[in-house]
């Protein structure tokens, strides 16, 4: 059988290994983080802390909590001049009514989004640790300091060129947010001491957050997912297990037929030789209806013995000449 007919087959079972593999990855994963960041210590910040940093090399995983604090100058909310912070986000986005399927929608886009850092710390009992790189936080925890929503004035014009066109503004947002200067968090890293300095920074075995959760929240976000992502790899694999038997069934139904089509071959051209080796005239009873040579076999089940071995194999579609039936199998017929 060419590949062309195993080709819907082979790329069903090559999207649903390819999930499957995703999701797998992604539960081991998950279960490795989970385990470390079980074992994972929360530390004081104390003076205890240096040395048991030195004891382990200086550099071990931890989760401490502290205030945050910026080392050099802060940034300014742009709405609230008083308020200062350390990271600063600013998103703009407006907010549409798109058509869909006959069907009006809400939906938005993200017309602009700048985010600001500068170096800060979280800092406690006069001890502080300096978040290594704020960029690679994989969370982080921002407060809204100013939400603002500003409606679409449309004119009637505007309305029907939006309903023309499937999309219509409803209005402007303007979202400014900052981890503010004193707010209480638990950051969760690969602490070192750096030139007898703390630092925070990234892991490749645990989440690098800043949260103003506790630890075991922050696992059950990682847990939640977790049996969902089980079931759809089941789904999956299943289906990779559905997609191999397909592709395995009609290999093996294709090579029977195969088989069974070589051993006709072989049984007809026996057929074949012993009919060159007989001289006489034939009647006409025994003369096959296409080629008027010998009738040497039998078709099953029909019975019908009306062709020669040669003309068998040539029948297309492969019937009984006589009675139309669907051919199963040839044999040969002797006579003595």
């Amino acid at each position: 059988m060419p590949i062309k007919d195993y080709f819907l087959d082979l790329v069903g079972l090559g999207a649903t290994a390819g999930i499957s593999y995703a999701l797998v990855c992604f539960l081991r994963a998950s279960k490795e983080t989970l385990e470390n960041l079980k074992e994972t210590p929360e530390l004081e910040l104390d003076t205890e802390l240096l040395s048991l940093l030195s004891k382990n090399g200086g550099s071990m995983l931890a989760c401490v909590r502290g205030v945050v604090q910026a080392t050099d100058g802060s940034i300014r909310s742009l709405a609230h001049p008083e308020v200062t912070g350390v990271i600063w986000r600013h998103t703009i986005k407006e907010h549409l009514i798109a058509q869909v399927m006959g069907v009006w929608m809400k939906d938005d886009r993200t017309i602009d989004s700048t985010l600001k850092t500068v170096p800060f710390m979280i800092i406690k009992n006069g001890i502080g640790v300096q978040i290594g790189d704020p960029n690679k936080l994989d969370k982080v925890d921002l407060s809204i300091v100013t939400d603002k929503f500003d409606a679409a004035s449309n004119s009637l014009t505007d309305h029907l060129w939006g309903w023309m066109k499937g999309v219509r503004s409803t209005g402007t947002q303007q979202t400014e947010e900052m981890l503010v200067e004193g707010t209480s968090l638990m950051g969760i890293g690969n602490l070192v001491l750096r030139q007898k300095a703390l630092y925070l920074d990234p892991s490749n075995s645990i989440p690098y957050v800043l949260t103003k959760q506790d630890k075991l929240t922050v696992i059950g976000e990682i847990e939640a997912p977790i049996p969902v992502v089980r079931v759809l790899a089941f789904i999956s694999a299943c289906g990779t297990a559905y997609y191999c038997y397909r592709v395995l069934i009609r290999w093996y139904r294709q090579w029977r037929k195969d088989a069974k089509r070589r051993a006709e071959e072989r049984i007809l051209e026996e057929a074949r030789l012993q009919r060159e080796a007989q001289n006489h005239d034939l009647p006409e009873s025994l003369m096959c209806v296409i080629c008027c040579d010998l009738r040497d076999v039998i078709l099953m089940p029909c019975k019908h013995v009306c062709v020669c071995s040669e003309c068998a194999l040539k029948l297309s579609p492969r019937v009984c000449p006589v009675c139309r039936t669907d051919i199963e199998t040839i044999q040969p017929v002797f006579f003595s």
